[in-house]
């Protein structure tokens, strides 16, 4: 993988403005706005898979919003069953806890527990968001499909023969998250800006990891001869 390159091949386009400038400024506008850029992100990541050379294009709203939609439908399957389990063992052990503690009973140890619980479950999303999730949307960028997100062979083989990719994508988003926020310097066009600079870097990083985990795969797979 170049990780460089994530850095720097958006500004390697000479018509990185023009590409960019509808989908960023269309971004701002909630829900709706958000769709449009998260599918206009996965687009790249589809490019980049391609191997284009310039993975930037002009935005094509119907386009990116349904891709976004999409993968705004697969993030909500994901996220029901931990929403579901985080509310379940919130609504019992919390007060537990509470109880426990204003009475000085041993209840509040169980509560106590409780809360480390739904503090691990906090971590284990938050591992699935940042580490599995690119496969998950690189995936579904590429194949155009909802059941694409929930291919867990091919998902977990992805992962499996190229893991130090995977690592790298996850580092990228790391420092994205760091670089995202740092435009608050410059106000609000600052926020916007780097931003999406942040989001496309992952996207091109996710897009590098895919393409050669799934050639790797591919070179995995027996041969065999008159087939």
């Amino acid at each position: 993988m170049n990780f460089g390159k994530s850095f720097t091949y958006i500004f390697e386009d000479p018509d990185w403005f023009s590409k960019l400038w509808k989908p960023v400024l269309i971004g701002l506008i909630p829900i709706l706005g958000q769709l449009v850029l998260q599918g206009y992100m996965l687009n790249v990541t589809r490019n980049v898979v391609r191997g284009d050379q310039r993975p930037l294009y002009e935005m094509d709203f119907g386009e990116d919003l349904r891709v976004g939609f999409r993968m705004f439908l697969v993030q909500l399957v994901y996220s029901l069953p931990f929403a579901l389990l985080y509310s379940i063992l919130s609504a019992i052990l919390t007060p537990m806890a509470v109880r426990g503690l204003e009475s000085g009973s041993g209840i509040a140890v169980g509560g106590l527990i409780g809360q480390l619980l739904i503090t691990l479950l906090s971590l284990l999303v938050s591992v699935v968001f940042f580490f599995v999730f690119p496969v998950i949307s690189a995936n579904v960028a590429v194949k155009g499909t909802f059941r694409a997100g929930f291919e867990f062979k091919e998902l977990f083989e992805m992962v499996k023969s190229n893991f130090a990719a995977w690592l790298m994508v996850l580092g990228g988003s790391l420092i994205a998250g760091i670089i995202a926020p740092a435009g608050v310097i410059l106000f609000f066009i600052g926020v916007i800006a780097t931003s999406a600079y942040a989001g496309l870097m992952v996207a091109h990083l996710r897009g590098q990891a895919y393409r050669e985990s799934t050639n790797t795969v591919q070179a995995q797979q027996p041969y065999y001869p008159g087939y």
